[in-house]
């Protein structure tokens, strides 16, 4: 169900007014997003890092809070005869999102966060329960659902231009290779902390739940390993209908951010290629030059993450129902669990599933 506030349902093509929570890396590209949509109404950033907030709310001239709190207070006194709030997006780390998800929704604010909602099965399942009871809307961010290239090739699997999904590859070559201090404190381990956005993906193309996970890691050098960081797995998951998926995970991409997908089938295979930095080519004795891959991130997904919060404003102004659903983010939670029981006693790991998966149709062409 989404739920829409009684003033956008009268005003159905005004602008949704949105509080930012946070101001790192994915602060800075939610703000750019949100600013550069005529949809949004940007109301302020809120970090508990006052000097940060106050840097990016310098960029796009709205004010900052060191609290949410604070931001809708001073929000809700000072509309000015404006519509009140009607969202939040929370780019924070993931302990931080539960007292910020509850406090928006007992504020009447829906809510769009970074994956994941949180941090175990039951804690996503409290979080959606609690926006339903003050029914507010709780969209979790899944990028590439929303990136061209992966729209085309879910369309193709599910238009059965491939015939019947037998194996897909996936891979994930991350760069540059973050800093030493976060791969040692807590974000290293690249199950937990990359694997779900292509584990979300690549359940949506075969709308299909995985039956079964093994996974296995290294760490690329003596410190890493003595620290028990992964910084490299595979994980191979069978999914109910049969489909073998193998993911491979890598920090250290070092010619670019590297992102590819691959789905075969009884009659073709569709497939996700890199992107370069530029469409320039030379040709030359020596052979064929291109540039690198996109550098990162931000520069790949730029479009995915614009799509995503224009998405986000769909739902807000006219509630247009958010297509990752509660399920769907508790299954990722399970897989992404999963593998990293399984990459710790090097044995296949089964999952339960608590709803059947809704059964394509893969048409013969």
């Amino acid at each position: 169900m989404t739920f829409i506030s009684a003033t956008n349902k009268l005003l159905r093509h005004a602008q949704a007014r949105v509080l930012l929570v946070g101001s790192g890396r994915m602060g800075h590209i939610r703000a750019k997003a949100i600013y550069s949509n005529p949809r949004f109404e940007f109301c302020g950033v809120v970090d508990s890092n006052v000097e940060e907030a106050a840097k990016l709310g310098g960029i796009y001239r709205a004010p900052h809070y060191q609290s949410l709190a604070e931001a809708i207070d001073h929000s809700s006194s000072d509309s000015g005869g404006r519509p009140p709030l009607d969202g939040i997006v929370i780019s924070t780390p993931t302990p931080t999102h539960e007292p910020l998800v509850a406090e928006a929704a007992y504020n009447g604010l829906s809510t769009f966060t970074e994956k994941p909602v949180d941090e175990t099965a039951d804690k996503i399942r409290s979080l959606f329960n609690t926006t339903r009871r003050h029914k507010v809307n709780l969209c979790c961010g899944f990028q590439r659902r929303f990136d061209p290239s992966y729209l085309s090739l879910y369309r193709q699997v599910n238009s059965g231009a491939i015939g019947t999904p037998l194996t897909a590859n996936v891979f994930f070559g991350d760069h540059p290779v973050p800093s030493r201090s976060f791969l040692l404190q807590g974000g290293g381990n690249i199950i937990s902390d990359c694997s779900a956005h292509d584990m979300d993906y690549i359940r949506w193309v075969l709308q299909d739940e995985v039956e079964s996970v093994y996974a296995t890691g290294t760490s690329s050098d003596d410190e890493l390993r003595e620290r028990g960081v992964i910084d490299n797995a595979t994980m191979v998951m069978k999914f109910a209908r049969g489909t073998v998926v193998t993911l491979t995970l890598s920090r250290g991409a070092s010619y670019g951010y590297d992102q590819r997908c691959e789905v075969f089938g009884t009659q073709g295979l569709a497939a996700v290629r890199n992107q370069h930095e530029s469409s320039n080519e030379l040709a030359d004795d020596v052979g064929v030059h291109r540039p690198k891959w996109q550098h990162s991130f931000p520069q790949r997904f730029e479009t995915a993450f614009v799509n995503e919060l224009d998405a986000y404003a769909d739902t807000l102004l006219l509630g247009t129902p958010w297509p990752v659903t509660e399920d769907d983010c508790v299954a990722v939670q399970g897989v992404c669990d999963a593998a990293l029981e399984s990459c710790e006693t090097g044995e296949v790991v089964h999952l339960e599933r608590e709803t059947d998966a809704v059964a394509p149709s893969f048409v013969s062409q």
